[in-house]
């Protein structure tokens, strides 16, 4: 399967991004930690709970903290704190932090929630959309409840996935950047992915990008309780990323630098789901995935 990440991080190792240096990924990810400390803490004050996921947990299993080579922190919450979240936003944070996020009152470029520092710029080869800030950011993705019979859930997956990919590529249509474009044709696999891209997008570009990720958004969303969840949202989308619910709940806590953050009740079982069974095993230089990172001031 195409993996747009894998294509990007291909091309950047050919040359013609720039790297952060030592200095500039030390600055940036002290600047990751302040804001988290701070979301945290604002997070317990409502009792809504930010828990590490991706990179991030395995940062914290693997080193104790960040990837050395990663530049971004990754976390989930649970639909209803999600929502939560929304809602205490403007009083909480607002003089200091833009929200980015479907179904809101902010505008809204992705498919899931972003939180950017003001004062701050952060400009990436793959570009953002016009309603998204160029400043350091956090990703948040909601996990949601899914079905359990195995049927429905498939094909409620495969749903979410295809409206997920008509998101991406009218985003792509209405808003790719040049940067973007050079690295993308760089390999056939990203030539042929970049031209379905544009293709779809043109297609389904009678309706906004905004309101295909409010769509996808909608879609993910299950209102009942049952015994599995999902980051439809993340990397490995909804069918990729289905775990039993006791791998993440209850919520346990570890050290992620110098703080303690909320993190799955089993890390094991969710990184070996991911990252396979030698997840503590370092990837080789040219596979670390990193951004692609054009301008940083912090």
């Amino acid at each position: 399967m195409l993996n747009k990440k894998t294509i990007l991080n291909d091309a950047a190792n050919s040359g013609g991004v720039r790297p952060l240096s030592e200095d500039e990924r030390v600055a940036l990810k002290r600047t990751l930690l302040d804001i988290t400390t701070e979301i945290d803490s604002v997070c317990r004050k409502h009792d809504i709970k930010l828990f590490l996921v991706g990179g991030s947990l395995l940062g914290a299993v693997r080193y104790g903290g960040f990837i050395p080579w990663d530049d971004d922190v990754d976390f989930g919450m649970m639909r209803e704190d999600y929502k939560k979240f929304i809602q205490i936003f403007d009083v909480e944070f607002g003089d200091r932090y833009y929200l980015r996020c479907p179904n809101s009152p902010y505008p809204n470029g992705n498919r899931f929630m972003q939180i950017f520092k003001k004062g701050t710029v952060l400009e990436t080869a793959e570009g953002n959309t016009p309603l998204q800030p160029n400043c350091v950011l956090i990703d948040i993705f909601p996990y949601d409840f899914v079905p359990d019979n195995v049927l429905h859930r498939n094909i409620k997956g495969i749903y979410c996935n295809g409206l997920m990919v008509i998101a991406s590529s009218v985003t792509c249509y209405k808003y790719s950047s040049k940067e973007y474009e050079r690295m993308m044709v760089k390999s056939v696999n990203g030539r042929f992915l970049y031209s379905m891209q544009k293709l779809i997008g043109f297609l389904f570009s009678w309706k906004s990008p905004a309101d295909w990720f409010n769509c996808v958004d909608n879609a993910v969303q299950y209102r009942r309780n049952s015994n599995y969840l999902t980051s439809a949202t993340g990397r490995r989308h909804y069918l990729g990323e289905v775990f039993h619910k006791s791998v993440f709940l209850p919520l346990t806590e570890m050290k992620f630098e110098n703080l303690t953050l909320y993190a799955p009740a089993d890390p094991g079982a969710y990184l070996r789901h991911n990252y396979g069974d030698n997840f503590m095993v370092p990837p080789s230089k040219d596979k670390r995935e990193s951004h692609f990172i054009k301008r940083l001031e912090l």
